[in-house]
């Protein structure tokens, strides 16, 4: 195998480990901010990176939520948890999603989106259309008589970007405005990553934002001195890959300069944030999500301890 495939395959051991961390310690009333430090520090103790903040999601916030500053939210009682972590080994990306349940009431749904998950992965083969994953993981769901959320999707990856042009759906899409050139290439990672719910199907963007990512290159010359030090510590550090303001925090940054450059960077259009993703009506979703890495014989899991 090449030093591409050794470097995916390395990130998602890395993450698979990972996993068995949070699933150690993940329960009603422990701190968010410990569950995800914890998990992006054995991270970079394998000599890795955090592709993206760890994301704890909880209920029916369906994505996007990754501790703050200083951030203390626990989890709930009798809650759902959709914990979604990415590692980085040289810009090779794996991502990967666990549901956690804290009550028996939830385990059906759990135990539906990971089928949808297993169903829509034995299909994944060389040349095949990425929109069969979508036929497979709507009818499997809706079977279970629940809904898939039609705004979410799995990705295409490459190095140092974890959204890479191709989208992989979560229903399925009209032959009439299928892209029949988006199909399962040689050598390319994919995460594909079905959300199951109870409600309509659709996750709505809240006025919050945790997860920031540069998108360009600074062009202003007249930053203060502490803003363009923050500036340069994303621009060195990140590789254009989401990041927190939890990291520079811990950097040794402090708040208020924190506060000053998100604004002057946000209004320079340097950086921007992503929303807290919310089911539309409020209804508990779960998820699944594994990285494949498609080789010329055999499809690698590359996130799965199988």
């Amino acid at each position: 195998m090449d030093d591409a495939f050794q470097n995916y395959k390395k990130s998602g051991e890395i993450l698979a480990k990972t996993f068995e961390l949070v699933g150690s310690i993940i329960k009603p009333g422990i701190h968010l901010l410990e569950i995800a430090e914890r998990a992006e520090k054995h991270i970079r103790e394998q000599s890795a990176q955090p592709a993206f903040p760890v994301n704890i999601s909880i209920n029916e916030i369906a994505a996007h939520y990754s501790p703050i500053i200083n951030d203390d939210s626990t989890i709930p009682e009798n809650s759902i948890v959709k914990v979604d972590a990415g590692v980085s080994v040289d810009g090779y990306l794996s991502d990967a999603a666990r549901t956690f349940i804290f009550d028996d009431k939830w385990q059906h749904m759990k135990d539906t989106a990971r089928k949808a998950l297993d169903e829509a992965i034995e299909i994944v083969k060389p040349n095949e259309s990425v929109f069969r994953v979508g036929e497979i993981v709507q009818k499997c769901i809706e079977a279970e008589g629940f809904k898939p959320i039609v705004n979410l999707s799995g990705h295409s990856m490459s190095q140092y970007s974890l959204h890479d042009g191709v989208s992989i759906p979560n229903y399925s899409v009209s032959k009439k405005i299928r892209d029949d050139s988006h199909r399962f290439q040689i050598g390319t990672a994919y995460a594909i990553e079905p959300f199951v719910t109870t409600g309509i199907g659709r996750v709505t963007d809240s006025a919050e934002e945790t997860i920031f990512r540069q998108f360009r290159k600074s062009k202003s010359n007249n930053m203060s001195a502490k803003i363009s030090e923050i500036y340069q510590f994303i621009d060195e550090n990140f590789h254009r890959l989401p990041f927190s303001w939890r990291w520079l925090y811990n950097a040794g940054f402090s708040i208020e300069d924190i506060e000053k450059a998100d604004k002057r960077l946000h209004n320079d259009h340097v950086i921007h944030g992503y929303p807290v993703l919310i089911e539309a009506t409020k209804n508990p979703v779960t998820q699944e999500e594994e990285t494949l890495f498609v080789g010329k014989k055999q499809v690698y899991v590359i996130t799965s301890k199988k």
